[in-house]
């Protein structure tokens, strides 16, 4: 199968199961919400958000160790892929098992000190805690066996667990209704197991699928010290996503409450829904960037995958997100019946801002795969880091809790442009090239979708589900037609209209 042939395979089986994962996802988040309750739900996900602070550890691994795999297949080096498992699978023991111990060391400080809970609750919540510390432990040592399943290109495994993550946790949702009491307890506990079933199906694949890859592997010092040097820098990157993300959620509870907290729940729900169908993409044209980078002769398809991504990641977010931006008090209103408080300017930003981060997916991956990531990873962490001291000082100001969003719109829009030098400065590529075939035809488009969807609010209204569902549609096919004229470049409609005549001939 040609590369391009895998690429576009690979994207049909991730896309597919993130479609699934969405209408699944967002229906269970709608369960949960009325099972637990705002405030309950609120408690879950600030208490799980702060022990995922450290799930920035295995991100970054996963990444490291998907690099280092990918370019010894790109080389054809066996023996080096199997020496990559090998020391991988011990570091990621390790560290696990160290993290776990240090995070179960912390539950009276986190519970009582660092986060706001209900005196009447803390009971439950040190119970939450544990459960969610054994769960981040699972999830850190499955990620060496996430890695060597996507560094193979076995999209269609990945695609299939993915439904059956999203499946189970929907399963685990209605049965909250059986629950009589501390359903927080029970959510926790069902979701642990889940995990743990997910865990042994990985690790039995992998062994079984690439029964080559675990062969007469050595422990190398030198391995371990490649996969960690460059692990560290990525930790330090990942930390700074993590702190960002989850530390808004945590300075959201110290000066809101656990309802905005459970508002920041739903944006990001949404959020994750619309941003892993995008990458999909990002996730299937990675492994390719890898490779052709490894492989010398390859580097014209090497900056094309990096032009590629970033343009038609930014496209489909841009598909998926605009009616929902648009719309967003309606769609609400239609899946969560009693919108929480700041829901919809929440959702409406963190859209923004994840639109401006789909264009740094391919470029990310291109300065990764050259290795030098030490300087970018100090700069750019920072500069997403410094995010949360501007939401705390902005909160302590009296500033309404959507600022902090505003703040990482900004600071979003100057690391794409940070992000465009060290790729420069790593490839030779230059922000001309960048601007005009990437930046360029994307704002285009999104000038002309907004004033084509802008005229269209003006023919409909909004009183009934129905009416709501018909707008929303054509509001897809309005933004699908314009991208469509907008994005492609010449080459790439000529390419896509012959592969149609090939297909239906």
């Amino acid at each position: 199968m040609s590369k391009n042939k895998l690429i576009v395979k690979n994207t049909i089986f991730l896309a597919t199961r993130t479609v699934i994962s969405i209408l699944i996802s967002l229906y269970t988040t709608r369960v949960v919400l009325y099972q637990l309750g705002t405030n309950d739900y609120g408690l879950f996900n600030v208490i799980y958000g702060v022990v995922a602070l450290t799930v920035f550890l295995s991100a970054a691994m996963n990444e490291s160790v998907q690099r280092y795999i990918s370019l010894d297949l790109g080389r054809g080096d066996i023996q080096a892929v199997r020496n990559t498992i090998k020391n991988s699978l011990c570091i990621y023991l390790f560290l696990s098992l160290s993290f776990t111990f240090v995070l179960f060391s912390l539950n009276n400080y986190v519970i009582t000190s660092l986060i706001n809970i209900p005196h009447s609750s803390i009971i439950v919540a040190k119970k939450v805690y544990g459960i969610a510390v054994l769960s981040i432990f699972i999830s850190i040592i499955q990620t060496p066996f996430n890695a060597i399943v996507i560094a193979h290109e076995r999209m269609s495994f990945y695609a299939y667990m993915s439904i059956f993550d999203v499946s189970s946790k929907l399963l685990i949702a209605f049965s909250l209704s059986i629950v009589t009491h501390d359903k927080v307890l029970f959510y926790s506990l069902f979701l642990l197991f889940s995990s743990v079933i997910t865990f042994i199906i990985y690790t039995v694949f992998c062994f079984f699928s690439f029964k080559d890859n675990f062969k007469n592997g050595f422990l190398s010092i030198s391995v371990m010290k490649n996969i960690a040097s460059f692990s560290f820098w990525n930790i330090f990157g990942n930390f700074a996503y993590v702190c960002r993300t989850q530390g808004i959620n945590i300075a959201i509870n110290i000066f809101f409450s656990t309802a905005t907290n459970a508002a920041y729940a739903i944006s990001t729900s949404v959020l994750n829904a619309m941003t892993s169908l995008t990458q999909s993409l990002a996730l299937a044209i990675r492994p390719q960037i890898f490779k052709s980078y490894a492989n010398q002769s390859d580097s014209n398809r090497y900056k094309m995958l990096i032009f590629f991504g970033s343009k038609y990641t930014f496209s489909l977010l841009f598909l998926l997100s605009f009616p929902i931006i648009l719309l967003t008090e309606q769609v609400l209103s239609i899946w969560l019946v009693n919108v929480p408080f700041c829901a919809v300017i929440f959702v409406r930003i963190i859209l923004s801002v994840a639109l401006v981060d789909s264009l740094s997916s391919s470029i990310i991956a291109g300065i990764q795969a050259s290795g030098r990531i030490k300087v970018y990873q100090l700069v750019v962490g920072f500069m997403v880091f410094m995010s949360l001291p501007l939401t705390y000082f902005s909160y302590k100001l009296n500033y309404p809790p959507y600022s902090a969003f505003v703040i990482l719109f900004i600071i979003s829009i100057i690391n794409l442009n940070l992000r465009i030098f060290f790729l420069k400065k790593a490839t030779g590529f230059t922000f001309k090239d960048y601007y005009s075939l990437v930046i360029l035809p994307c704002m285009c488009s999104v000038i002309l979708v907004i004033a084509t969807n802008y005229v269209l609010l003006n023919f409909f209204k909004y009183d009934s589900i129905l009416n709501t569902f018909v707008s929303i549609t054509l509001h897809y096919i309005v933004t699908f037609f314009v991208l469509c004229i907008t994005v492609p470049s010449k080459e790439e409609r000529q390419f896509v209209l012959n592969y149609m005549l090939r297909k239906f001939k």
